[in-house]
């Protein structure tokens, strides 16, 4: 027997082939054989999920073992090239505008984070179709796969108005007034373009990532990212023909290389041959598919909207209360924090893949043996990032930013940079618990441990310590501690779902 159905409960369903006919086949050869229509009597039986035939066929999405290092490096490298294409759009911006102006730097670090507010809480919601097209990849319920990610693509366009209209009025009282002349044009060109992005690295991306074909994203990503770092060279400085822009040429580059991905991503989705297997015309409005995306994926947005308004109100009151020295020194770090983020994005990544694909099939042996592979990827990232950011960190500050002969400003800038170290060790590891447990749709958990320790331990607490030591280091101290607790919690939270071991929910 061969297993070529459906996951139903804790059951599989497999085709029973006549022994002269099977006799020496491999799964892929009887798949092959069942395509072409075959004469011979194909039988549906039900067997239990602990079959050897199941157990064979629940295999990895890769060529590695399942739950291996192999397996999380095979899904994860292309999603950390991804990930790392993704940060580079956002610290290109950073780094070129450093080496064109201190005050176009500024105006972007007090920018962006309301950009980040308003975008990377939408994308937790809309890249939840990552997440189901994981799980219907697991339970072979290819079907779901394209009208999920329609779902998502409806979302973010619907968005476009409220996010334009509201980017436009509000830009100017969401910045300190030092930041306002050079930010508001900064802001009124990014804001709008936001559901773009959500539809091209949210809703699209999810329908490759969540099949663990996470190679084409990359490809895309790096040429995207690659366009929008020669479109802010020349638009910034002014190259040819084209005038000098400032701040506004680095916005106007971003939404341009935007456009082109969007269009290298929608051009495959919509081939002939996906829509035949996924059904990636199905373009209209599934009340059900709409509901289960919203109701996972909207807790952890919420959660994240809070948090990335708490911070952009806090980078405001930072601007206004540490000298602009330290608070350029502050932006030098966090851009050093950004451009590593990238590898423990793109591994939380694909532990979520792996950990939805396996929990739609029912796999929880492969789930622990997923987060002991994760576990020793992350003290290898560790330590290599000691290396780059405390140990020897000149050859990344010196990408960042301009030379200089303050040793003050030096200082200033290698305490932050540990200080940052230790907040993306323990983001790093929350990263990973905080995927896990959002494939298991435990997104109401999260959002409530996200905003209960960010406000309580990072905001509240750097609000009183901004204005007492003029320091931008108490709100990195501030963040390191709120992962010790955001850790403990998730961990316990991951410990109590695999005691109990419960079966998804039908979709």
């Amino acid at each position: 027997m061969f297993p070529l159905g459906d996951f139903l409960g804790n059951a599989f369903y497999c085709l029973r082939f006549p022994d002269s006919a099977a006799n020496g086949l491999s799964v892929a050869s009887i798949v092959q054989w069942i395509e072409h229509r075959s004469p011979e009597p194909v039988i549906w039986v039900r067997i239990p999920m602990e079959a050897p035939a199941v157990k064979e066929f629940m295999k990895s999405l890769t060529k590695f073992a399942r739950g291996s290092i192999g397996e999380l490096w095979a899904i994860s490298w292309p999603l950390i090239i991804t990930s790392a294409a993704n940060m580079f759009m956002l610290v290109g911006d950073r780094v070129v505008l450093m080496h064109y102006s201190a005050a176009d730097f500024n105006a972007s670090l007090g920018a962006l984070p309301w950009v980040w507010t308003a975008y990377f809480p939408l994308l937790t919601i809309v890249s939840i179709a990552n997440v189901l097209v994981g799980r219907f990849n697991g339970t072979g319920e290819y079907g779901k796969i394209g009208p999920t990610v329609w779902q998502m693509i409806w979302f973010s366009l619907v968005l476009l108005v409220p996010v334009g209209i509201g980017g436009w009025y509000l830009a100017p009282v969401l910045l300190a007034d030092s930041l306002r002349e050079l930010g508001v044009p900064y802001l009124r060109i990014l804001l709008p373009s936001v559901p773009i992005s959500l539809v091209i690295f949210g809703a699209l991306a999810s329908f490759y990532t969540g099949r663990g074909k996470t190679r084409f994203v990359s490809i895309v990503s790096i040429a995207s990212n690659l366009l929008n770092l020669v479109l802010d060279v020349i638009l910034v400085f002014g190259i040819g023909p084209f005038p000098e822009l400032g701040i506004s040429g680095a916005a106007i580059g971003t939404v341009i290389s935007q456009f082109v991905a969007l269009v290298l991503f929608f051009v495959p989705f919509l081939a002939p041959k996906n829509n035949g297997e996924f059904r990636t015309y199905a373009i209209g409005l599934d009340g059900r598919l709409l509901r289960a995306c919203l109701r996972i994926g909207t807790p952890n947005g919420f959660a994240g909207f809070i948090n990335f308004a708490l911070w952009s109100l806090i980078t405001q009151v930072m601007a206004t209360n540490v000298p602009p020295e330290n608070f350029t020194a502050f932006g030098v770090s966090q851009s050093a924090f950004y451009c590593l983020l990238f590898i423990v994005e793109g591994i939380s990544l694909g532990v979520g893949i792996i950990v939805s694909n396996a929990y739609g099939a029912g796999d929880w042996h492969g789930i622990e043996k997923n987060s002991r592979s994760w576990i020793r990827l992350s003290i290898l990232i560790f330590a290599a990032s000691f290396i780059l950011m405390v140990a020897y960190p000149k050859p990344i500050m010196a990408i960042i930013c301009r030379g200089t002969d303050s040793a003050s400003f030096d200082g200033v800038l290698g305490t932050m940079m540990f200080l940052t170290w230790i907040a993306m060790a323990g983001e790093s590891v929350t990263y990973n618990l905080r995927q896990i447990l959002t494939a298991f749709g435990d997104t109401r958990y999260t959002m409530v441990v996200n905003i209960l320790f960010y406000s309580g331990v990072v905001i509240v607490p750097s609000y009183f310590l901004l204005h007492a030591t003029h320091n931008a280091a108490s709100f990195l101290c501030a963040e390191a501690v709120s992962h010790v607790f955001m850790l403990s919690a998730y961990a316990l939270r991951f410990r109590r779902w695999l005691k109990f071991k419960p079966l998804p929910k039908e979709i």
